[in-house]
């Protein structure tokens, strides 16, 4: 059994720091200070291992409470030496700082409060190739099938797509003066509406042929929205 491993600690991440954005919507990899996981910790680092659709419920919003993995300090290892053992751990290296490394403890899971997640503070978000390799640890782990990063990538797209858009959306909007939550909640109720013959924007985005024409159409909803005030 050999698992995926990364070839950079950069390729991992979309943000760190002061690079994250505030207004990306909570998803897959998101690393937060100070969360208290009932059961595993009080406080301390904490990772986001839930799927986006499985934190949200009616018309998406958000769920109470958001399946999380206790993160800290590791002890430094070879990076060959992921894809043969270390199973229970997602590793998370320069997470804060270069020649530094941490580790997501994939068994110490339970579901944080999402609003305090929301009002906590996010220092990192994981890339669609890390959040990929930790999906991939996280499928073995449990189930001891070897699921390839490319396959994952497939079935995986169309939530990174979401996630981007709403937040250029929220960018958009929220410049206009709404509320990061009323613009989520506005973006939640016009990507999944019938455009007709039961076709939705959020369906367009399973097909690679048509991404470009709902990023379009978001961005001109959202321009318009902003314009209306």
């Amino acid at each position: 059994m050999t698992l995926e491993v990364w070839q950079s600690p950069d390729e991992l991440y979309v943000a760190r720091g002061e690079d994250v954005h505030a207004l990306r919507p909570l998803f897959t990899g998101d690393v937060f200070e100070d969360v208290a996981i009932p059961g595993i910790q009080s406080g301390g680092m904490a990772m986001i291992i839930a799927h986006p659709c499985s934190m949200r419920g009616q018309e998406a919003r958000l769920e109470p409470g958001v399946l999380t993995a206790a993160v800290e300090p590791g002890e430094k290892t070879g990076k060959s030496a992921w894809a043969r053992g270390y199973y229970g751990l997602m590793p998370l290296p320069e997470l804060t700082e270069a020649d530094t490394l941490f580790v997501a403890r994939l068994d110490d899971i339970g579901k944080a409060e999402t609003a305090s997640l929301l009002s906590g503070t996010r220092i990192a978000c994981l890339s669609q190739r890390g959040v990929n390799l930790l999906q991939q640890r996280f499928i073995w782990r449990l189930t001891r099938l070897e699921v390839p990063t490319h396959q994952l990538q497939e079935v995986s797209v169309p939530a990174f797509e979401e996630a981007d858009l709403l937040e250029e959306w929220s960018d958009v909007v929220c410049a206009a003066g709404s509320a990061q939550e009323e613009a989520a909640a506005e973006f939640e109720a016009f990507i999944p509406a019938d455009r007709g013959g039961g076709r939705t924007l959020q369906g367009d985005l399973h097909d690679p042929q048509l991404r470009s024409t709902v990023r379009v159409a978001c961005r001109t909803e959202a321009k318009r929205r902003s314009a209306a005030g």
